[in-house]
């Protein structure tokens, strides 16, 4: 019986230990006010861009409201391109934020658009893109224990797609005995909403096998988005040097296989993208005309 009471005994004692003990932590937490810390977007940042990829840096603000230091125990994000999610992630990291301190973090986010455009196809004919990141902090805080605190940014980017350089036409303009003269019009198209100038263009004309024209092409030839323009190359032919096929080819005109090779220097009117080189290696017929 007696064993019995000292039992109990012990038993509320070490309950009412427990119990104050609680009460004293409590008592010295509870001049604190622990609060959550407040996560928002500084910047958002677009680090490169070009015509496989976009490099995003979204760099966000935590600000601790504590007398005590809080740790940041990792984040999780996801990547939204027109409501749907294209990229998700999570990365691990411990970070003590100071009492009443402001840290930044920055989560890189990083957009392939080959891989965008095989997911999304109606996205190849959009002008922009709206995206939209939503993150989660992860916070250890003294009573409250692991709080995970959101935040939601949008925004749009614009898409990048490679002009197109074809042949519009070639028409015979003067034909002699021992030279003709001809014009090579190129059609230069801007799929983008953003502008863009040609500034160099080196080519090489061949037709049936015989190289008729090869020059640098230094002039500035604006394209406004979405808009085509025409680029005319003069060309001259010394039929005494090229001979009597070449001449029966402009005496009988029709369809002529051609090759056009060489490469365009261009200049983008989104400073990030700044100058681009789009390569020309083109075959197929085109129809002389007179």
């Amino acid at each position: 019986m007696k064993r019995k009471l000292f039992v109990s005994l012990m038993i509320v004692g070490l309950l009412t230990l427990l119990f104050s003990g609680c009460n004293e932590l409590l008592r010295v937490l509870q001049p604190l006010n622990v609060q959550k810390p407040k996560v928002q977007v500084a910047n958002v940042k677009l680090k490169a861009l070009n015509f496989s990829r976009a490099d995003l840096l979204f760099n966000l603000k935590i600000q601790n409201p504590n007398a005590l230091s809080v740790s940041l125990h990792g984040f999780d994000y996801d990547f939204l391109i027109n409501k749907n999610s294209f990229v998700k992630g999570q990365q691990e990291t411990k970070t003590q934020i100071k009492p009443n301190g402001v840290s930044t973090v920055p989560l890189p986010v990083t957009l392939t658009f080959e891989k965008l455009y095989q997911t999304y196809r109606s996205l190849k004919d959009a002008d922009s893109l709206h995206y939209t990141l939503k993150a989660g902090f992860t916070f250890a805080l003294p009573v409250l224990g692991n709080v995970r605190i959101p935040v939601t940014t949008s925004g749009k980017l614009p898409t990048v797609k490679l002009p197109h350089i074809t042949i519009q036409s070639l028409k015979l303009e003067n034909l002699g005995f021992t030279q003709a003269k001809l014009r090579l019009q190129l059609r230069l198209s801007n799929p983008n909403a953003w502008s863009a100038i040609l500034q160099k263009l080196n080519y090489r004309f061949v037709v049936n096998g015989n190289q008729w024209v090869t020059g640098n092409l230094n002039q500035r030839q604006p394209i406004a988005g979405k808009q085509v323009s025409l680029l005319d190359i003069p060309i001259t032919l010394n039929l005494l040097q090229m001979g009597t096929t070449v001449y029966n080819l402009l005496t009988h005109p029709g369809a002529l296989n051609y090759e056009l090779k060489g490469a365009a220097d261009f200049q983008s009117s989104i400073k990030l993208l700044g100058s681009f080189k789009l390569p020309l290696d083109q075959k197929g017929t085109v129809q002389l005309v007179k």
